[in-house]
C-alpha cells in the first residue's frame, strides 16, 4: 500500500507532462503492478581468488541467491508515463581464506527503476516517432543475447574488461542506466541516443554519449552497430586521467625515449635523460559494436509447413572494438581489444523454451583485473600474472528456459563467463573469478512473475 501511494505521489507530481489530456479517463491511471521472485542455487565448480592462484582447499563455492523485484507504473496521459520499481535480494558472500568471519549472507535493497516515458508520434501498431525517457531505467538492446554480450555497456573502453552477470547470476544479461534517452521504433528500424552518467564504473559520475541502431527484415535478418563516446565529460577530471599532480596518475604516465620506445613513469625515479616526450592513459575513449542474427525458424516455416516457433532457431553474432584509439605498451594492437560472441538457439520442438549456447573470443592477453582502475585510478591492464592469461581467450555458456506454468518458470545456466562476487567488505571483486580454462560454473533457477 505504501509503495502504491508513493508512486501515485510521484505520478502527480510529474503530472505537468501529459499534454494530451482525455476527458474519459482521469489522469494519473496507476496500472497493475508488476512482480518478480527469484531463487538461485548453483556452484562454482572452480574458481581463481583475487590475487590469481587458488585457495588450497577451497575452489568451490556455493551460490545461492534470493531476490524480489517490484514494479509501478502510473500512466499520466496517452504520451506520458512514469515507472517506479525497488527490489531486494538475500544472498551469500564470497569467502577470504585468510579470514574465518567473513563467511556469511548479505542483504541488499535498492532502486531498480525511477524514470519518466513522453513518446511523440505513436503509431497503430505501437511505433513511436521519438520517445523520450528520463532518469534510472533498464536497458537491452541485443534481445538474442543470454549471457554473453551486450558488450556496449558491460564493458570498459580503458583498461579492456568484460563483465557479465550481476548479484543474478541467470537472466541478467542487461543493464540499468542513469541518464536521457531518444529512441525512435518505425517498422523495422530502431535507435537509441542515450546521454548516460557512470555509476556502476570507473571514474563514477562520467558522462557517454551512445548511439545504437539496428533494422530488422521480417523478423528474420537483423542487422545493428553502435558507437559510444566514453567517459567524455567528468567534472572532476579523473576521465581524463591528466591531473598535474602526477602522485595521484602516476599509473598512467608514460615517456618515450630517443630510441622510440616507451616505458612507464616511475614516481621513485627521475626521468631519463633520452626520454623526448610524455603522455598519459585515459579513461575516456570510443567503443564500437556490431551484430547480427538470422532466424532459421522463421526462414524455414515461410516455405515449409514446420511448426517452428520464432526464436527458437536462430544464429547471433555480436562484437565489440573497446578503445579505438591506440597507446603505447598496452594498446598497441586493436585485435587484442576486440571481443565477439556467437550464439545459436537449437530446436526443441517444444520440449523446452529455449536452448542456447553462446561463445565468445577475445586476445586481450592481460589479466582482467580492474585493480587499477579502481585503486590507482587509472586506465591501464593490471599485468602481474606474466603471460599466464596468454593461453586461454575463450569464455563459453549454456542456457535452457521452460515455463512450467503461466508466470512460473525454470531456467539453468552453466558457463565461464565474466563474473565477479561481492566479497566480505561488500565490494564487487576486481578480479574475475573465472578466468582460466578450467574455472566454470552452474545454476538453476526459479522465478515467478506476475
Amino acid at each position: 500500500m505504501l509503495f502504491k501511494k508513493t508512486a501515485k505521489a510521484i505520478a502527480y507530481t510529474l503530472s505537468f507532462l501529459a499534454t494530451c489530456v482525455s476527458a474519459e479517463t482521469t489522469w494519473p491511471e496507476l496500472q497493475p503492478m508488476r512482480a518478480t521472485a527469484a531463487w538461485e542455487i548453483g556452484e562454482i565448480e572452480s574458481f581463481e581468488t583475487a590475487g590469481g592462484p587458488e585457495v588450497p582447499g577451497k575452489d568451490k563455492h556455493l551460490l545461492s541467491h534470493s531476490a524480489v523485484w517490484l514494479l509501478q507504473e502510473a500512466r499520466l496521459s496517452e504520451n506520458a508515463r512514469v515507472f517506479v520499481g525497488v527490489g531486494g535480494m538475500y544472498f551469500f558472500i564470497l569467502p577470504s581464506a585468510t579470514n574465518p568471519y567473513s563467511f556469511g549472507q548479505r542483504s541488499a535493497f535498492g532502486l531498480t527503476d525511477a524514470h519518466v516515458e513522453y513518446d511523440l508520434g505513436i503509431r497503430e501498431n505501437g511505433d513511436h516517432a521519438l520517445r523520450l525517457k528520463v532518469g534510472v531505467f533498464p536497458y537491452k538492446y541485443n534481445s538474442d543475447a543470454k549471457n554473453l554480450g551486450e558488450y556496449m555497456y558491460r564493458t570498459y573502453t580503458y583498461p579492456n574488461i568484460i563483465t557479465s552477470g550481476g548479484l543474478v547470476m541467470v537472466n541478467s544479461a542487461g543493464v540499468q542506466l542513469n541518464g536521457a534517452a531518444a529512441e525512435t521504433r518505425l517498422g523495422g528500424l530502431k535507435n537509441d541516443l542515450m546521454l548516460t552518467v557512470k555509476t556502476d564504473q570507473v571514474p563514477s559520475g562520467a558522462l557517454s554519449l551512445t548511439d545504437i541502431v539496428s533494422y530488422s527484415v521480417g523478423n528474420i535478418f537483423t542487422l545493428g552497430a553502435g558507437y559510444m563516446f566514453d567517459n567524455f565529460y567528468s567534472a572532476d577530471g579523473l576521465a581524463d586521467g591528466d591531473g598535474s599532480d602526477r602522485s595521484t596518475f602516476q599509473q598512467s604516465y608514460y615517456y618515450k625515449l630517443a630510441d622510440g620506445t616507451f616505458v612507464l613513469y616511475d614516481p621513485n625515479a627521475a626521468p631519463s635523460p633520452a626520454a623526448v616526450d610524455s603522455g598519459h592513459f585515459t579513461f575516456n575513449g570510443q567503443k564500437a559494436m556490431w551484430r547480427a542474427s538470422l532466424d532459421l525458424g522463421n526462414l524455414i516455416s515461410l516455405g515449409l509447413p514446420l511448426e517452428i516457433a520464432s526464436n527458437t532457431f536462430k544464429v547471433y553474432y555480436e562484437g565489440v572494438l573497446m578503445g579505438v584509439k591506440d597507446y603505447p605498451i598496452f594498446y598497441e594492437n586493436r585485435k587484442d581489444r576486440i571481443a565477439q560472441m556467437v550464439g545459436v538457439n537449437v530446436p526443441t520442438f517444444g520440449v523446452l523454451d529455449v536452448l542456447s549456447m553462446e561463445a565468445e573470443y577475445c586476445s586481450n592477453p592481460y589479466a582482467p583485473d580492474m585493480t587499477n582502475a579502481t585503486l590507482y585510478l587509472s586506465a591501464t591492464p593490471k599485468n602481474n600474472q606474466g603471460d599466464k592469461f596468454n593461453s586461454d581467450d575463450l569464455k563459453w555458456s549454456l542456457y535452457a528456459r521452460k515455463t512450467v506454468l503461466p508466470g512460473f518458470a525454470v531456467t539453468a545456466q552453466a558457463a565461464r563467463d565474466h563474473i565477479r562476487l561481492v566479497d566480505y567488505f561488500g565490494h564487487t571483486n576486481d578480479m574475475e573469478v573465472l578466468p582460466m580454462r578450467k574455472n566454470w560454473y552452474w545454476a538453476l533457477q526459479l522465478s515467478y512473475s506476475i
